[in-house]
């Protein structure tokens, strides 16, 4: 993951998120081991569980044009966001969010999956790359007409949206 530095440590606003529905397909490999095969999901293992019989199986499909996108078997279920680390062509991709607008009120985000190495980033220079993600998140939500919450799925946190 990139971010600017500055007398060898990282600050939370040197991390930047950029997010996309659809991928390059080249990017499948990384898609798969970010999201299926990730070491820090044992936490939240009864709660994927769960969440496959309510929402449906994310899987990777293929969406033309050499792109894919990470989606539900259900389609009609929820929405996916790409996550990378800047907005360049070049960009890393650090994971994946799937959402749902569950009702005109709320929308639950199922699964939120970074790269293991965001977790490094935390040990390491403090920086909690997941809040700066769901910070980025809940800007763009805020703008959605009628949404005032977000459910997290796997804390099953609840967090009101302040307009601001």
């Amino acid at each position: 993951m990139e971010g600017r530095q500055r007398d060898g440590f990282m600050k939370k606003e040197d991390i930047t998120i950029h997010f996309r529905s659809k991928i390059d397909a080249g990017l499948r490999e990384r898609l798969e081991r970010i999201f299926f095969f990730n070491w820090n999901q044992s936490r939240y293992a009864a709660r994927i569980t769960q969440s496959v019989k309510e929402y449906s199986k994310p899987l990777i499909e293929d969406e033309g044009d050499n792109e894919i996108s990470l989606v539900f078997k259900d389609r009609s279920v929820g929405q996916t966001l790409h996550i990378f680390d800047s907005d360049s062509p070049d960009a890393a991709l650090i994971g994946v969010l799937m959402y749902e607008r569950d009702s005109p009120e709320q929308i639950t985000v199922i699964h939120l999956v970074l790269h293991e190495k965001c977790k490094e980033i935390f040990k390491k220079e403090k920086i909690n790359v997941a809040s700066v993600v769901l910070e980025k998140l809940f800007s763009l939500f805020r703008k959605i007409k009628g949404v005032d919450r977000i459910r997290i799925y796997y804390t099953n946190r609840t967090i009101k949206l302040n307009r601001h």
